[in-house]
């Protein structure tokens, strides 16, 4: 009987260290509270929009297709509001602008894909880091 209680011992020695968590000042993953970054205004998400928490723009690009499907809404650059205009031409010209995650731009681009501009249509993608 006393080679089971030292054996016992010893097992429970040996595993005390595995059940008691990791060594005092030993780093365990765990986050804390400085470790979440403080919200801010640009956290609160816009209805119908996804935001990622991050203060980072959105981005729309225009990009040529030979391939638009039947079903789609292809609107005509002479259609499209000074601002719309002038995000596009941005697009074009320097591989996207910047346009406001939520605003009415955010919307426009993500709703309304593809746009005819001098014989060509551009399908429109907006993109969010």
């Amino acid at each position: 009987m006393h080679s089971h209680t030292t054996l016992l011992v010893a097992l429970l020695v040996a595993f005390a260290g595995c059940a008691g968590g990791p060594p005092a000042g030993t780093e365990t993953g765990t986050p804390t509270a400085t470790d979440s970054p403080t919200p801010t205004a640009t956290d609160s998400p816009t209805p119908g929009t996804t935001t990622y928490g991050t203060d980072c723009p959105a981005f729309v690009e225009a990009d040529p297709v030979s391939d638009v499907p039947d079903d789609a809404t292809v609107i005509p650059y002479a259609d499209l509001s000074a601002e719309r205009r002038a995000e596009f031409d941005a697009a074009l010209s320097e591989g996207n602008a910047e346009v406001e995650d939520g605003g009415d731009g955010y919307v426009f681009w993500v709703d309304r894909p593809y746009v005819r501009y001098e014989g060509t249509v551009y399908r429109a993608v907006v993109a969010v880091c």
